[in-house]
């Protein structure tokens, strides 16, 4: 006689409880991709906080590091041939640094000394309207500095024993008679003047500085030569030259076309005439200390102490502490990231 059979399956237990593991198994996995995603997150905030930062503090230390730069150096002889005897911040290339303090209260929009010495909007000072820097997006607390040297020099072919002199220099690639202006130095004295016309002849190019009537135009009679010493010896111009004024001035502003509450901030430059550019993103805040040599005739060229912009007085600036903070935007629930990088830089001029 044959043994009957049964349908064995599963008992509503059993189902439970395979249901209950596989409920725990896909909240695990969950959880993994969470911690996944927010450590993937969590490193790529790092990642832009370090390249911010990075950035950031090697445009700071690359002029730094050139500011003062008028050729092989002067003791301090430095003229203006324009009509404004105090030339515009956009041409001035000395002081070699100037810095802005922006105070302690971020709601407190009165830089030390004022931002009116910069070129920005209500100043007199500035070439062009649409070029200016706009305090209003200026960062409040945040500092703001101005680095000051010339560019590439092109040496002079002759002498320039008169204020009535040309400036002959040789000028293959055009990089000086192109500018509008230029700085003429030589190891003891610099002046600025407005180039009028250039012209090319045998090798050699002819800067013409014509007097003028406006601000920016060339000082009628006016003297480049300090206390009557030539540019350049009698015997050949050796170590005399002619090169573009630069000026950079870096501040934290607000991101272009950024519109949103609390706004976004970014590392900025202003070169020379140009319009003021965005360089790096995520810069939330620029500080300066400036490392200052009190007695800069003692052959000693250390700098005795370090103080805020509105404290350096007749000191000479002989190294500059840059603190930047940069900040990654908030991810994955986590709160905004935060990290300040600083560097302190020695002004090789």
């Amino acid at each position: 006689m044959n043994e009957p059979h049964y349908q064995r399956g599963q008992a509503l237990i059993e189902v439970l409880v395979a249901a209950a593991i596989g409920v725990a198994l896909a909240a695990a996995l969950a959880q993994l991709f969470v911690s996944a995603s927010r450590s993937q997150a969590a490193a790529a905030g790092q990642a832009a906080l370090q390249e911010s930062g990075r950035h950031a503090l090697w445009f700071l230390r690359r002029s730094a590091r050139s500011a003062g730069y008028l050729g092989c150096g002067t003791d301090g002889n430095f003229a203006s041939g324009l009509n404004d005897s105090v030339p515009p911040p956009e041409l001035a290339v000395a002081p070699a640094v100037s810095a802005f303090d922006g105070g302690t209260d971020r709601n407190v929009r009165a830089w030390q000394p004022s931002l009116a010495a910069l070129p920005t909007k209500g100043g007199g000072a500035a070439f062009r309207l649409r070029n200016r820097i706009d305090p209003a997006r200026v960062r409040p607390g945040s500092d703001v500095v101005a680095f000051r040297r010339v560019g590439v020099g092109v040496p002079l072919l002759q002498q320039m024993a008169s204020d009535l002199d040309p400036v002959v220099v040789a000028d293959p690639d055009r990089t000086v008679a192109r500018a509008a202006f230029a700085v003429i130095s030589t190891c003891r004295q610099a002046a600025l003047f407005h180039i009028t016309s250039a012209s090319r002849a045998g090798g050699a190019t002819t800067l013409r500085r014509a007097a003028g009537g406006g601000l920016f135009a060339n000082r009628a009679n006016s003297r480049l030569l300090a206390a009557g010493r030539p540019y350049g010896g009698a015997s050949g111009p050796a170590g005399a030259q002619a090169a573009r004024p630069m000026t950079e001035i870096y501040f934290v502003g607000r991101r272009a076309n950024d519109g949103g509450n609390p706004p976004a901030w970014g590392l900025w430059r202003k070169t020379g005439t140009a319009a003021p550019a965005e360089l790096v993103p995520g810069i939330d805040d620029l500080q300066l200390r400036l490392g200052v040599d009190a007695s800069p005739d003692d052959g000693n060229r250390a700098p005795q102490r370090y103080v805020d912009a509105d404290a350096v007085g007749a000191g000479v600036v002989r190294t500059l502490h840059v603190a930047v903070t940069a900040t990654a935007p908030a991810a994955g629930g986590d709160p905004q990231r935060r990290r300040t990088f600083a560097q302190t830089v020695a002004l090789r001029n």
